[in-house]
């Protein structure tokens, strides 16, 4: 069973976060000075600690390193408040706040913003902020697929590879095309691994099983060198394979198959 716990002689945690976001870059009161001194300035005399996550986002909270240590040191029992500037500096994930201000609330630590001072002790309030927090992570949302749109259309436009993971099989490499000089992609040492699994593929009586079996009979790699995996030794399994099937690039533009 869950030991819940309400402690109260912590002091004040400010956290102050900024993302990457061009909203955020072109938002004064969001600079990562502006907020701490305006939490600073909140809490007056009270003993407080600063916790900073620059240019992190809001999407989720174990990528925010500041933040990780913030819910450390509140299960310590380290902490009573956490003051913000906006709700949506703590996260823009709806369920994710849930979850995190029920656990604070097990050890008796509030959070507070600023901006949008609700009494969250009300329904009232409590709807009231949730609503933020939803308008919060549908901006989000938005956001990403409008940056998502415009790689796609840059890449459309001048035929270069804009950076994001690179399917396997490929590798970027350097070029000059009408003038312009960019990266594209290209087929990799691994491009006769994807097209010898495409022709057994095709043969009816293979499945993903015979076909790694088939792979570790004949010594071929067919997995990145990973941290765990640093030298390239293939440990395919199913789920891997079956990316590569059904991945779009292969299937549309099969230069070496």
């Amino acid at each position: 069973m869950r030991k819940s716990t309400k402690q109260t002689n912590g002091i004040t945690a400010i956290y102050v976060r900024r993302s990457v976001c061009d909203k955020d870059k072109g938002n004064n009161s969001l600079f990562i000075s502006a907020q701490r001194e305006e939490c600073i300035r909140f809490v007056g005399d009270c003993e407080y600690q600063v916790y900073c996550d620059d240019g992190k986002s809001g999407k989720d909270v174990q990528h925010r390193p500041a933040f990780m240590q913030m819910m450390s040191d509140a299960r310590e029992g380290l902490i009573s408040r956490i003051i913000v500037k906006k709700y949506d500096r703590f996260s823009k994930n709806m369920m994710e706040y849930l979850n995190i201000t029920d656990e604070l609330d097990r050890y008796g630590v509030t959070v507070y913003s600023l901006s949008e001072p609700f009494n969250t002790e009300t329904k009232e309030g409590r709807m009231m902020r949730n609503n933020l927090l939803n308008f919060a992570e549908f901006e989000r949302e938005t956001i990403a697929a409008r940056v998502a749109d415009a790689f796609q259309t840059k890449a459309r436009e001048t035929g270069f590879y804009q950076g994001g993971k690179v399917q396997f099989g490929y590798t970027p490499e350097r070029r000059t095309i009408n003038g312009k000089t960019g990266s594209v992609l290209v087929p990799s040492e691994n491009a006769e691994a994807v097209r010898v699994a495409y022709d057994l593929y095709q043969n009816p009586d293979m499945s993903l099983l015979k076909i790694i079996d088939y792979f570790k009979e004949n010594n071929i790699n067919v997995t990145r060198a990973t941290p765990r995996t640093k030298t390239g030794i293939s440990n395919m399994d199913r789920s891997h394979l079956s990316r590569i099937l059904q991945h779009r690039l292969h299937q549309v533009s099969s230069p070496f198959l």
